[in-house]
């Protein structure tokens, strides 16, 4: 009796991770990418000497004793030599006002050093660290997302409760609000900033705990070789389970019968049918797009009408001859005047330079790259009326954000050898991510209270996976696996994992 088959859609790390599970648990596959190459958002790319990393900023989890760690095993990626760990969670500079905060990763030094910065907001700061250490030494690397919500039971539940006795305290009441308004009260506003841009002004309290905890315990690190080597391996153990992958082929349309997916046409024509298959990119080019809009169901409907998306990025990547020893990889910096695009200004960017690893720019040299939220309506419409015009906007600005790095780094400008440019419509043409929305839908409270359905109303034998079913590489690897489990579950049959 032949195996079953199952088809992906993408091979971003959601569609590597399904692929990898998916012959694991004996079915056939084939998953069919629409770039050249694997990854998806984890991209890196060569601009002469330099290798420009455009995805994935930290990797949690990756020492032996977590969760995630085994799944790193099981998909290959789990050789040390991969991770560099991290030594500080990054700095904030306030070019204007020549200050500058370094955030270290242990929570009772961070907390002295607010302390002293601020004296006034001492209760606050007493309260996070608090809460940061009851998070610490936890398994937190997962979320409790090995399991789908579907084939978690009450006794999953129970046992899950138990584990995180002592800090339900923490993920409740003040903890549930966003950053924005937690540090809203703060006597320092600059301190305030700071705190808010841990990750997002919009994040709830408790998730920016959660990862200062993670932090903490050591388990942050940077891809050593950048993402898209972290992705070759995935891709790699796929094709070491047997697994079949081509590249440069565009899936035009998913076919039903009967309300039930059956297969795929690409946009040459070909088809190819399956008995499952797993939506592992775009969700609204799933949906909108691959099946007309037909099964989207009142629920995503509401999401699509109400959520924001995540904003889309504009990174600006300089390869220079200098190694920028002894400063930190992550640094948020506020402008002494901002950019302006458009009708938007920008007052501050985010400053990451890959000086943690030789596999970026040859010795004696570095990357350094800058990057900021912007809106995609104003680069498509760039993008629409010409050529000339979106170059030369994304020439200015580019030359504009290395003025200010000047400020910090004096002749920086003089030691640049390449210069690269990704806008959100690079981002679009090269993952179809609608918009160029990086991770579908923006993380904030209202993101984090409804989880988005891990299939379709009205249709069977499709599954999603990706950003927009859960966020973050830990979420995203997690949702490929899911879609398997549950495809398993369908069956009736037990669903197996096993390492290299």
């Amino acid at each position: 009796m032949s195996a079953k088959k199952v088809i992906i859609i993408g091979a971003g790390l959601a569609g590597l991770s399904a692929g990898c599970y998916s012959r694991m648990n004996g079915y056939d596959t084939c998953i069919y990418e629409h770039h050249s190459e694997p990854g998806g958002v984890a991209a890196t790319w060569r601009r002469g000497e330099y290798l420009i990393d455009g995805g994935i900023h930290f990797m949690m989890g990756y020492k032996n004793g977590t969760d995630l760690f085994n799944i790193y095993r099981q998909l290959g990626v789990a050789d040390p030599a991969n991770f560099v760990p991290a030594k500080s969670y990054g700095s904030f500079i306030d070019i204007e006002q020549g200050r500058q905060f370094d955030i270290p990763l242990n929570i009772s030094e961070l907390a002295l050093d607010m302390k002293m910065l601020s004296p006034a907001d001492a209760p606050l700061i007493d309260d996070l660290a608090t809460a940061v250490g009851a998070f610490s030494c936890k398994d937190l690397t997962t979320y409790g997302q090995i399991n789908p919500p579907e084939l978690t039971s009450g006794l999953d539940r129970l046992t899950t409760i138990w584990k995180m006795r002592g800090l339900f305290k923490y993920m409740s009441g003040k903890y549930t609000r966003s950053m924005e308004e937690y540090t809203s009260g703060m006597q320092n506003r600059w301190l305030a900033d700071c705190l808010n841009n841990l990750f997002t002004p919009q994040s709830p309290v408790w998730f920016v705990i959660m990862l200062l905890a993670i932090a903490g315990d050591g388990q942050i690190s940077y891809l050593s070789k950048g993402c898209k080597d972290f992705a070759l391996q995935i891709e790699k153990r796929y094709k070491d389970l047997n697994g079949e992958i081509i590249y440069s082929a565009t899936v035009e349309q998913i076919l039903v019968n009967n309300d039930c997916a059956i297969g795929v046409r690409l946009t040459d024509g070909t088809e190819d049918f399956a008995d499952y298959i797993i939506s592992a990119g775009d969700i609204h080019n799933t949906v909108f797009h691959l099946l007309d809009g037909k099964y989207i169901g009142k629920k995503l409907q509401n999401k699509f009408d109400t959520y924001e998306l995540s904003p889309p990025y504009f990174a600006a990547s300089f390869g220079v001859k200098h190694t920028f020893e002894n400063e930190n990889v992550f640094n948020t910096i506020v402008l002494k005047q901002p950019l302006r695009i458009g009708k938007r200004e920008i007052h501050q960017i985010f400053v990451r330079i890959f000086n943690y690893s030789n596999h970026f720019a040859p010795e004696g040299k570095s990357v350094i790259q800058a990057e900021f939220e912007t809106d995609w309506d104003y680069w498509d419409n760039l993008w629409q009326t010409g050529k000339e015009k979106y170059t030369a906007e994304k020439e200015r600005l580019a030359s504009e954000i290395l003025t200010h790095l000047e400020m910090l780094y004096f002749g920086l400008s003089q030691l640049v050898e390449v210069t690269d440019i990704a806008t959100p419509c690079t981002l679009n043409r090269y993952t179809l991510n609608y918009k160029g929305a990086p991770e579908g839908w923006r993380i904030n409270l209202q993101n984090f209270k409804e989880e988005t359905r891990r299939t379709l109303e009205g249709l069977s034998n499709l599954y999603l996976a990706g950003h927009w079913v859960s966020g973050g590489v830990p979420g995203v690897i997690l949702s490929g696996r899911q879609a398997v489990q549950l495809i398993c579950a369908k069956e009736k049959k037990p669903f197996f994992t096993r390492t290299t």
